[in-house]
């Protein structure tokens, strides 16, 4: 799923026996609270982050995971601005975070 919002707030994610890829590489943040509400079981999803984006992740894993595998950057290369917070449930399934 391409994400091309220039005012993204947030959303809600479920994958069961399933799951899903969501590019932001287009995308820009709103001001304020981005949250993105996740579950996962048996299923899962991958999200592509731009560089410039500071992503918070609070994500219980239960058989399963949720890792940010993103390049690392030097600090100051994000913007403070730009953060997206992810939170949600996983349970016998899996998700990571990607740089875009």
């Amino acid at each position: 799923v391409k994400i091309t919002s220039t005012n993204f707030k947030g959303g809600k994610v479920t994958a069961i026996f399933g799951g899903s890829n969501y590019y932001f590489d287009g995308a820009g943040l709103s001001q304020g609270n981005n949250v993105i509400d996740l579950f996962y079981m048996f299923g899962g999803g991958t999200f592509y982050v731009p560089a410039d984006w500071s992503v918070k992740s609070d994500v219980t894993a239960v058989f399963g995971g949720f890792s940010d595998k993103r390049r690392t950057y030097v600090e100051g290369q994000t913007d403070p601005e730009k953060v997206l917070h992810i939170k949600g449930f996983v349970l016998f399934g899996g998700g990571e975070i990607k740089s875009a």
